[in-house]
């Protein structure tokens, strides 16, 4: 805990200092962000000890998810609509292909093969599969409609609340009315699990943990606000599109917590919590991140929409494409992570030429 201490010092230090340049400015505040975003991550997965790797897969892509959210609310405040949407369409590429593909490779070295509950997969699969065809549904309708931005906000707004309510009926069918397909793989832990549920009010590390969690969320607020106001003055000095720096940029930052705590589970031999860390991740942002910053930008008056950019669209399919591809069958090898990686690299390159 020292060392997450002198971290958490380190940032507030770090929030105080402010240049002349714009660019010094998003790089000091970006340096501010990764140990707080690796810290969130090291402290799920503290927690996840007590509670499963089902639940703690989720706990870890939830708080991972922290980081998106704060960034998407201030950017959405500072108008800043194309860098909201490409950031939530780069953090589910960025999970699919990279977090995921380095986990692969890492576990694929250490074990050689690994074997993880194919039921968790394709479940989170279909969820994600809803996500990209409410996209696909209003892009297809604003194509070939003429529909007006108020109508098209509307829609947004209405579509947005299902989703969530979608979201909130997948964590009780994988929580509560189904969670014994959930732990196939997990009977040796469960029974680990159940001596230790006892302990977990009063454990000291759990509650440390949290208290962490909380003041780690709260630095993560105003951080946000000076990174996303850096980067709008960047973005203008140097004439770069919102796009690229949403694509590349933001889901780094957000997510390079939840992306460690994907590798350290693969390398323990904890697959399941590594895909539910990561995939679980993606469906948060498509079915709960996304649709709240969009009521949220109703009610601030702005016009965010589940409209996405067709190229957005494609390359989040590509990306959610791939890795079902590689989970479906149970089993992960080295080779397989190497292909997540090497996708996600060709996207990028894509972005770049392109946007």
């Amino acid at each position: 805990m020292k060392k997450t201490y002198i971290f958490i010092i380190v940032v507030v230090v770090l929030m105080f200092i402010n240049t002349s340049s714009s660019l010094v400015n998003t790089i000091i505040y970006s340096l501010a962000i990764i140990p707080l975003a690796i810290l969130l991550g090291d402290q799920t997965t503290r927690i996840s000890d007590y509670i499963g790797q089902k639940k703690g897969g989720l706990l870890a892509a939830t708080v991972g998810n922290v980081p998106e959210l704060m960034m998407g609310i201030w950017s959405i405040k500072y108008g800043m609509i194309p860098l909201v949407q490409a950031s939530l369409i780069g953090s589910i590429i960025n999970n699919m292909l990279l977090g995921l593909g380095i986990a692969v490779v890492f576990g694929g070295f250490k074990f050689k093969e690994q074997s993880f509950n194919s039921i968790i997969a394709r479940t989170n699969f279909n969820m994600l599969l809803l996500a990209m065809s409410s996209m696909v549904v209003i892009a297809t309708l604003n194509r070939y409609s003429v529909v007006l931005s108020t109508v098209l906000i509307s829609i947004s707004v209405k579509v947005a609340f299902l989703l969530i309510g979608v979201y909130i009926l997948g964590l009780v069918f994988s929580l509560y009315t189904h969670n014994n397909l959930f732990v196939v793989s997990e009977n040796n832990e469960e029974e680990k699990i159940t001596i230790k549920k006892s302990k977990i009010i009063i454990n000291k590390n759990v509650i440390e943990s949290t208290i962490t969690l909380i003041c780690i969320s709260l630095l993560l607020y105003f951080i946000s606000d000076k990174l996303i106001y850096n980067i709008r003055e960047f973005i203008k000095s140097y004439n770069i599109s919102q796009e690229f720096i949403g694509i590349i940029l933001i889901p780094f930052l957000g997510n390079i917590g939840e992306n460690v705590s994907t590798i350290m589970s693969a390398m323990k031999n904890k697959v399941d919590m590594s895909l539910e860390t990561a995939i679980g991740s993606s469906i948060q942002i498509s079915l709960f991140v996304t649709p709240v910053l969009v009521i949220f930008s109703c009610f601030m008056g702005l016009n965010m929409t589940l409209l996405f950019p067709v190229f957005h669209i494609i390359m989040c399919g590509i990306a959610v494409g791939m890795s079902f591809l590689v989970f479906q069958d149970g089993k992960t090898y080295w080779l397989e992570g190497s292909i997540l990686i090497t996708s996600y690299i060709i996207i990028t390159l894509a972005y770049y030429y392109i946007v």
